[in-house]
């Protein structure tokens, strides 16, 4: 069974790499890959989350800043921004992990490379745009 957490850390490492490197998502995934070797599951994992945040970029950022009323996408801090990313586009892909879960892997990444008051910020946005996603009118959105 691979560790999803360590999947997530990778693909937040190489969106954060890429965005701020300004170099492929590949490319970064790559670099990482020679500091600190992560296995082909957690990769596979992590750059699945991390293609499908990027694909899904303009309709996540939608949805971040519905929720997120005072403030601007790209307002919110660089780190914070890939994780709630990272975690709506697993919300919106992965069937077979609960919300729940999705959530709270996102606040303790946060924890980890982020603040205290940052992982507050993350999880109510995420619970916000959960929900959101688990109404009627939004299910088309969440399909793959």
């Amino acid at each position: 069974m691979i560790s999803r957490r360590k999947g997530r850390e990778f693909a937040l490492q190489a969106l954060y790499a890429s965005e701020v490197g300004d170099s492929t998502l590949d490319k970064a995934a790559d670099t990482l890959l020679h500091d600190e070797p992560v296995s082909p599951d957690m990769r596979e994992y992590g750059m699945k989350l991390a293609r499908a945040a990027r694909k899904r970029a303009e309709e996540i950022d939608g949805l971040i800043g519905d929720t997120s009323e005072r403030w601007d996408v790209e307002r919110i801090a660089v780190v914070d921004r890939i994780i709630l990313r990272l975690a709506i586009a697993e919300l919106m892909t992965e069937a077979d992990v609960p919300a729940k879960v999705c959530i709270n892997e996102a606040v303790e990444i946060a924890r980890k490379f982020s603040t205290e008051n940052s992982s507050r910020f993350v999880n109510g946005v995420l619970d916000a745009v959960s929900r959101k996603l688990q109404t009627p009118s939004t299910n088309s959105a969440t399909e793959k």
